[in-house]
């Protein structure tokens, strides 16, 4: 089994990451180049090759910057990552390759973020979890097993005057204003523009923008993926005061239509803390709950550090994003969650 680092585009990696049943966009190497090309981070993308076909794949992101430090991770930005590979021998080869990558680059850590652990001596947080519910191609079929509260909350939207609608790239603009916003109010550093516009502009056919508006006005949004059998909510987020009028319930349910007209066979609501007010709205709609492992190479003599907002240490810097002004929040926050990807 030989390990390569990919230095030019392949073909066969895309055909392998497409032809996985467990395979995602951020697996393919277009989703590497995005992130290098947007924010400058080194990309190693690891491709296991037995008798010239690809076996596995291991996407890494170089992360090093002054405040955070050096680290690995596969893969930034999103909720998955890890070794995609079809054989034992292949994840084993791209492990081993990953850590020898990181000793050469000094990086402190490597983050694997896995749904299935992988069978070595690592550091696992298993605090996060992905919700997934399946799809069928009759959205009314859909509709008439949600439980009654969920359909109550979406006609109570639609009741209220708000309507959804899904687009492309030209729709960043009105949902990047709505996440800066939420973010804000959740004090959390936001990711950038160059993200969002990075991920429409790339992957135009297997991205999309869902919005929901009040009377002209955008109150919320979320950009999802959709690569082989699953659809995926990347980022939503709808503004606080309007959250009586359920746009978010109305927001989800437009993506669900949507995406069982396109053929997913799962949708994605993506990672939540478990037993967090998210999960909690996720769980309501009938999705399954799929653990997260995520795993931890560390390097020996150092000790690893997970920044979470969730973690009583970080409470008093939420408190304090919660009060900047908006434009220095908007401003300070894209240079500061690029080390957090």
């Amino acid at each position: 089994m030989q390990v390569e680092i990919l230095a030019a585009p392949d073909p066969a990696c895309d055909e392998f990451v497409r032809g996985r049943p467990d395979g995602r966009l951020c697996f393919l190497p277009g989703w590497s180049a995005m992130v290098e090309r947007e924010f400058g981070h080194e990309s190693f993308y690891l491709v296991a090759r037995d008798g010239g076909a690809v076996r596995g794949v291991l996407p890494l992101i170089h992360v090093r910057t002054l405040l955070f430090g050096s680290h690995m991770v596969s893969q930034a930005f999103v909720d998955y990552g890890g070794p995609l590979a079809e054989t034992d021998a292949a994840r084993d080869a791209l492990f081993a390759r990953a850590v020898e990558l990181a000793g050469r680059e000094g990086c402190q850590d490597i983050e694997f973020r896995n749904i299935q652990p992988m069978p070595y001596d690592l550091v696992c947080r298993t605090d996060k979890a992905s919700m997934w519910f399946p799809l069928a191609g009759d959205p009314e079929a859909l509709w008439r097993g949600f439980d009654a509260k969920v359909r109550n909350q979406v006609r109570k939207a639609e009741k209220s005057g708000l309507a959804a609608a899904g687009g492309g790239a030209e729709l960043v603009e009105e949902f990047y204003r709505v996440y800066t916003a939420r973010m804000r109010q959740l004090g959390t550093p936001c990711y950038s523009r160059r993200l969002m516009q990075g991920i429409l502009e790339t992957f135009p056919e297997s991205s999309r923008i869902f919005v929901v508006r009040r009377e002209g006005m955008t109150i919320g949004g979320g950009i999802t993926t959709f690569l082989g059998r699953f659809a995926e909510m990347l980022y939503a987020s709808t503004l606080i005061e309007y959250n009586s009028l359920c746009p978010n319930n109305l927001l989800y349910w437009e993506a669900i239509r949507h995406y069982c007209g396109a053929g997913a066979r799962w949708f994605d609501f993506g990672r939540s803390t478990v037993g967090g007010g998210t999960h909690q709205f996720k769980k309501q709609w009938g999705a399954q709950q799929v653990q997260l492992n995520y795993q931890y190479w560390v390097r020996p003599g150092t000790e690893l550090s997970v920044a979470s907002p969730d973690s009583p240490k970080y409470q008093w810097k939420v408190r304090m994003w919660k009060r900047l002004p908006p434009a220095v929040a908007d401003w300070l926050g894209p240079r500061i969650s690029r080390g957090l990807p």
